[in-house]
C-alpha cells in the first residue's frame, strides 16, 4: 500500500518521544518530557519477561494499532501490519540497524523468528510514515529492537532454563561487565519450539557481544549480533495441516549477522555530532513443495538460496538551544542481494537474479518551542538511488500541552515510501525493472492524558493512504504497480494503577479499509485487556484477555475466506524464590479457543511455559 508523496519543507511535526509508564501490566504510550505527545509505544523486558514468547509478534500483537502474528505456526513467517499496512511497509531496525531483506518473495519484509525476545531491552514501535527520518521502507511505521547493555559499575552472571508441556526448551548465559565509564555484555543461547504447532517447529540459536565506553566527550557503542534458525511446516497459502492436500513440509534454514559502530558526543553544548558505521549479512535457503490447485491455481515447487549484504554508514550533527534543536545529516547505503534457485514446471527452471543499489540521503529536522507548552516539529529528506529515481518525503506536526493535568494534544502528517524490492525487480519470470517506488501519506490526531499519577490515556486517529502498490499480474505474468488503498482508523490505550500492588491496562484498535480486494489479516476490531496483581513483595500473578473480530484469509484449497473473531485468555505468574532464582510461568490460551491464526493453520491448545532464572554471581 502507498501513500500520495508531498514535499513538506516548512511544515512542523511532534516528535517521536515515548516512555514506559511504569506500569507492569500495560504497554502504555506517554511522553518522554512534559508537553510532548503522540509518541511511540514501548515494550520493556519486563513485558517480554511476562510474556515469555518465542517470537517478538506475541509481545508487538499487544499494541495499539499494532496486529502481528504467525502465519504458520511456530516455524511460519511473520505478519506485522501498523495501521492496515502490509507486513513490508515496517522498517525493522536492530539498535538502528536495518535488517528487512529485499531479495525475498516477500517484498522486503523481516522474519522476526532470528531475533530471540530476551535479548531485547525495548522494543519501540513508531506508528506512522517515517521515511523523512528514516528513508525507504517505512510506508506505515518502524519497529526498533534496542538489545542489551551492561550497566556501568556493575557485573553478573546470569542463566535461565524454560519448558514447555508440548516440547518448549531454551536455555541462555549472558555475563555483564560494567566499569564506572563503561561496559561489556555477552549472551549465548538458543530455543526449540517443540510441538506447539502441527508439523511446524522452530530451532534457534544466537550469540552477542556489546560495549559501550565512555571516550572523553563521547560514548563509543559496539555490537555484533549472530542468528540462525531452522524451521519446518506447511506452505503458507497450503491450508496447513488442516486443509492442505498434499503432506509435504517447507523446510528452511536462515541467518542474520549485524554488527555496528557508533561514536555521539555526549556532553551538554550547543553542538552535538554523531556518526557510525553498521553492516548485516542475511541468508535464506528454503525448500516449498508444490501446493495442489484447489479453489485457486496450484504452486509449483520452488528453491531460493537468498543472500543479502548491506552497509551503512550515517552523520549528523545535533544544535541544540533553550527553544529549538536543529538536525542535519547524511547517509550512505550500499545493498548487494542474490538468490539462486529454481521452479519446479515439471523440469527445474533457474530463478537466479543478483542485484546491486547504493542510496545516497540527506537529512534535516527541526524542533521549535515557540511558548511554553507548544512544540512544533518539521522534517524532510532526500535520497538518491545511483542511476536511479530520487525521492523527496517530509513529516510535519505539533504538540501542545495546556496545563498540567490536562490530555497533551498532538497532530502529525508524514509520508513515506518504499524501493522495490531485488525480487519484484530482477526476478526472471516475474520481475520488472521499470516498476515505480510504493508510496504513502499519513495523517493522525489525538491526545495524550494523565488525569492522575496512577492513570494514562491516550487516543488517536488515523488516516492512511498507499497507491502505486506492488502487485503480480497473472495475465501479463509480471509484477505491476497498480492499487490504491485507505486505512483509517481508531487507536486507543490505557493504563491504571488503584492501589500500589494492582495496575491494569490494555488496548482497543478500530480499522477501516478501502480497498478494491479484500486484504488478508486485517480485523476490524482487535485489543486486549491485560491486569495485574503483586500479592507479595516476591510474587506477582497477571491475566491478559485477547480479541480480535472477523478477518478476511485465503489458502489455496479454499481461496478466500471470512476468518471468525476470537478471544483468547493467558494467565502468568513471577515468582522470585530467593535473590538469586526468579520462576515466570505462563498458561497460554487456557478456555481452549479453537481459533486460526491463518486457514488451515489452528492455534495450540492450552499450553504451560515455565522458565527459571539465576544469578550466578
Amino acid at each position: 500500500m502507498r501513500f500520495v508523496p508531498m514535499l513538506l519543507p516548512c511544515l512542523l511535526a511532534c516528535p517521536a518521544l515515548a516512555q514506559s509508564a511504569g506500569d507492569p501490566a500495560a504497554i502504555v504510550v506517554t511522553s518522554s518530557r512534559t508537553g510532548e505527545g503522540g509518541g511511540p509505544a514501548r515494550i520493556t523486558a519486563e513485558d517480554l519477561q511476562r510474556l515469555q514468547p518465542l517470537s517478538l509478534l506475541d509481545a508487538l500483537d499487544d499494541v495499539a494499532g499494532v496486529h502481528a502474528v504467525s502465519t504458520g505456526g511456530a516455524g511460519g513467517g511473520s505478519f506485522v501490519s501498523i495501521r492496515g499496512g502490509e507486513p513490508n511497509f515496517t522498517l525493522v531496525l536492530l539498535d538502528g540497524v536495518r535488517v528487512n531483506d529485499p531479495t525475498n518473495s516477500k517484498g522486503v519484509a523481516f522474519d522476526f523468528t532470528l531475533i530471540d525476545p530476551s535479548l531485547a531491552q525495548a522494543v519501540e514501535v513508531s506508528r506512522g510514515a517515517v521515511s523523512a527520518v528514516h528513508g525507504s521502507d517505512s510506508l506505515s511505521g518502524v519497529i526498533n529492537i534496542r538489545l542489551r547493555d551492561a550497566t556501568p559499575g556493575r557485573s553478573s552472571a546470569t542463566a535461565s532454563l524454560s519448558g514447555g508441556t508440548r516440547g518448549e526448551a531454551g536455555g541462555q548465559l549472558s555475563l555483564l561487565h560494567g566499569w564506572a565509564d563503561g561496559g561489556l555484555l555477552l549472551s549465548a543461547g538458543g530455543a526449540d519450539s517443540g510441538d506447539t504447532s502441527k508439523g511446524s517447529t522452530l530451532h534457534r540459536w544466537q550469540a552477542l557481544g556489546r560495549l559501550h565506553q565512555q571516550v572523553g566527550a563521547y560514548r563509543a557503542t559496539g555490537f555484533v549480533l549472530y542468528s540462525r534458525n531452522r524451521h519446518e511446516g506447511f506452505p503458507e497459502d497450503s491450508g496447513g495441516p488442516d486443509r492442505a492436500v498434499l503432506p509435504d513440509l517447507e523446510r528452511g534454514r536462515g541467518s542474520l549477522l549485524a554488527m555496528a559502530a557508533s561514536l555521539r558526543h555526549r556532553e551538554e553544548g550547543p553542538w552535538r555530532p554523531h556518526v557510525s558505521l553498521s553492516y548485516s549479512r542475511q541468508t535464506s535457503d528454503t525448500e516449498t513443495p508444490a501446493i495442489a490447485p484447489g479453489a485457486l491455481q496450484g504452486v509449483p515447487a520452488i528453491r531460493a538460496d537468498d543472500r543479502l549484504e548491506r552497509l551503512e554508514a550515517i552523520a549528523d550533527l545535533v544544535f541544540s538551544s533553550e527553544r529549538l534543536t536543529a538536525t542535519i545529516g547524511g547517509a550512505l547505503l550500499h545493498e548487494v542481494g542474490e538468490s539462486d534457485g529454481s521452479i519446479d514446471f515439471g523440469f527445474p527452471v533457474p530463478a537466479d537474479f543478483r542485484m546491486k543499489r547504493d542510496t545516497a540521503s540527506g537529512f534535516a529536522e527541526m524542533t521549535l518551542a515557540p511558548i511554553p507548552g507548544l512544540l512544533l516539529n518539521g522534517a524532510f529528506r532526500h535520497d538518491k538511488v545511483r542511476n536511479g529515481p530520487g525521492e523527496w518525503t517530509g513529516r510535519a506536526g505539533l504538540s501542545f500541552a495546556p496545563g498540567t493535568g490536562l490530555p497533551v494534544l498532538f497532530a502529525r502528517i508524514g509520508e513515506g515510501f518504499k524501493l522495490p524490492s531485488f525480487y519484484a525487480l530482477g526476478s526472471p519470470l516475474i520481475g520488472n525493472p521499470d516498476l515505480l517506488p510504493e508510496r504513502s501519506r499519513n495523517l493522525e490526531a489525538g491526545f495524550d492524558w494523565a488525569p492522575a499519577p496512577a492513570a494514562t490515556l491516550r487516543l488517536a486517529w488515523f488516516d492512511n493512504r498507499f497507491r502505486d502498490l506492488v502487485d503480480f499480474d497473472p495475465v501479463l505474468f509480471t509484477s505491476v504497480n497498480r492499487e490504491r488503498v485507505r486505512a483509517h482508523g481508531v487507536e486507543a490505550s490505557f493504563g491504571l494503577r488503584p492501589t500500589a500492588a494492582l495496575s491494569l491496562g490494555g488496548s482497543l484498535t478500530r480499522l477501516l479499509l478501502d480497498s478494491e480486494t479484500p486484504l488478508r489479516q486485517r480485523p476490524g476490531w482487535q485489543g486486549h485487556v491485560r491486569g495485574a496483581w503483586q500479592a507479595t513483595d516476591d510474587l506477582g500473578l497477571n491475566a491478559t484477555l485477547r480479541f480480535n473480530s472477523d478477518f478476511f484469509d485465503s489458502s489455496i484449497p479454499t481461496g478466500l475466506l471470512l476468518q471468525p473473531g476470537h478471544a483468547a485468555l493467558d494467565l502468568g505468574l513471577g515468582w522470585r524464590l530467593d535473590p538469586r532464582f526468579r520462576l515466570d510461568v505462563v498458561a497460554r490460551n487456557v478456555t481452549d479457543s479453537g481459533y486460526q491464526q491463518a486457514v488451515g493453520f489452528p492455534a495450540p491448545g492450552p499450553t504451560l511455559k515455565a522458565t527459571l532464572a539465576a544469578t550466578l554471581f
